[in-house]
């Protein structure tokens, strides 16, 4: 038997050499010297030939001396089968295929073909049907190019059309318009599926908005919807991207409840906008339609939510307005660098001959670069020691901006860490020996107090990240009172 398969396989390896054109000329001799070659076809006339069946594209026939009746390996998994044509015929041969294992995958053009079974990246099986389709063609087109942000015109150049030869001949690919109107409809159909969520399943969202002029002095608003869906998965999606005449509160409020009406949503927790007085008028405006509309969480108290990142940046450009000399010196040197390719290629040596590691200089877009000519010498080690410490003292706010922008979890149970966290930092600049630290933390803290100076200043809704949290409760929330502002919680005893 060990015998037989051996020959079968260097039979197998013959053909396949046949078919690259490589000759083996170790294949047709087994262990005890018997000869076994694949059985070579008979040229057949043009008329009246045999038909020749399907299932020989995956078998070979052989001729072994051990056994007298015809034989076919198959060429996948390598099991033999009697295929004498007078009392055997192919039928064996046949169901063999269909259910071999090792058989490849091979879709053909046939549209009647039925459902395959695919491995999907998480590792489960998946059904896909093979049969073409070309409306689910056409969506899987337009999901292609609104999740990889492609332009219109991606369909119609001429790698992407060979690629899709390729994948699938029978697909045409349509026009940019075409592709353009089928994206369009994809939102449609998405909307509603939002709207439906928001009608039946959705109790709550909190929305966030932004408003800015563009170079073209178009006035922008957009509005971002976030929520719990069904899996109690967090979800946000933009629900508005809409041309406004203007920046006035009641222009703004008027669009945002035009666009919450369109979408069915009543029920709104917090709405998040920047510090601006126009968007104080937005919101006492939105705050009296939804409480008409019986939306609001409570009595509204909690309603208005000032963007955390908004109010640190506003913060940290307070100690920033007057700068240090020593922090103007090393802007300029990184300046004087970066005004030459020469210079650039420069500094890129001596960090190399130095071991250091520096991606790139990096330099603030408000600065100008011409400020540079006319001024002096170059940082020198104080101004270096200096920076150093500005650069570590600044890192907190930092990291609390990217906790506060966030987009891909919760940041509500962090939020109030990082308020008393930053409280302790200006604090302990203020008591700096360094002049220089010192009025920058005095300066910082001011600006700190006017937002965030009294617990009746900040959103309740922030105190209830810390108080759901088992770690904290609301034992923290009144320790970090007594140390912040030297009194016990008044939120608690409410």
């Amino acid at each position: 038997m060990d015998q037989r398969q051996s020959s079968t396989e260097r039979v197998l390896e013959q053909e396949q050499c046949n078919l690259t054109g490589e000759p083996n000329q170790n294949l047709l001799i087994n262990e005890v010297g018997s000869a076994m070659q694949p059985i070579k076809k008979r040229k057949s006339s043009a008329s009246g030939s045999r038909k020749t069946s399907a299932c020989w594209e995956h078998f070979i026939r052989l001729h072994d001396d051990l056994v007298d009746a015809p034989t076919a390996a198959c060429k996948h998994c390598h099991k033999k089968y009697l295929c004498d044509p007078r009392t055997h015929g192919t039928t064996n041969l046949n169901h063999h295929i269909l259910k071999c294992s090792k058989k490849p995958l091979v879709v053909s053009n046939d549209s009647t073909q039925t459902i395959l079974t695919y491995p999907s990246v998480d590792g489960k099986l998946v059904q896909v049907s093979s049969r073409f389709d070309k409306k689910a063609c056409r969506s899987a087109l337009s999901v292609f190019v609104v999740l990889d942000e492609q332009p219109f015109s991606a369909v119609e150049g001429e790698g992407f059309k060979f690629y899709s030869k390729v994948m699938q001949p029978q697909f045409t690919i349509p026009s940019r318009r075409t592709v353009a109107r089928d994206c369009f409809q994809l939102y449609l159909d998405e909307k509603q599926k939002l709207k439906a969520f928001f009608k039946s399943d959705c109790n709550r969202v909190a929305l966030t908005t932004d408003c800015w002029t563009s170079i073209q002095n178009l006035n922008y608003l957009t509005l971002t919807a976030h929520f719990v869906d069904n899996k109690w998965k967090y979800q946000k999606r933009i629900i508005s991207f809409t041309v406004i005449l203007n920046h006035k509160g009641e222009t703004v409020g008027r669009k945002i409840e035009e666009v919450l009406r369109d979408w069915g949503i009543r029920n709104v927790s917090t709405i998040t906008v920047d510090n601006a007085t126009s968007n104080d008028v937005a919101v006492t405006y939105l705050k009296r339609k939804i409480e008409n509309m019986n939306g609001l969480m409570g009595d509204g108290e909690c309603f208005h939510m000032r963007c955390s990142t908004h109010i640190l940046n506003l913060v940290v450009n307070e100690g920033l307005k007057d700068k240090h000399l020593s922090v103007t010196s090393v802007r300029d040197a990184v300046r004087f660098v970066k005004s030459s390719p020469h210079r650039a290629t420069k500094f890129k040596e001596c960090i190399e001959f130095a071991g250091i590691t520096c991606k790139k200089l990096l330099e603030d877009e408000e600065s100008s670069y011409r400020e540079f000519f006319g001024k002096g010498n170059p940082p020198s080690n104080d101004d270096w020691d200096i920076a150093r410490a500005f650069s570590a003292f600044l890192k907190l706010f930092y990291e609390a901006t990217k906790t506060f922008s966030t987009s891909q979890n919760l940041s509500l149970h962090t939020c109030f860490h990082q308020v008393s966290a930053i409280y302790c930092e200006l604090k302990q600049a203020t008591l700096n020996i360094i002049d220089f630290f010192a009025s920058v933390g005095g300066d910082m803290m001011e600006k700190y107090n006017r937002y965030w100076g009294s617990p009746d200043k900040m959103n309740k809704m922030i105190y209830f990240g810390i108080i759901l949290d088992p770690r904290y409760k609301m034992s923290y929330i009144e320790w970090a009172f007594k140390d912040m502002y030297g009194v016990g919680s008044k939120f608690g005893s409410d």
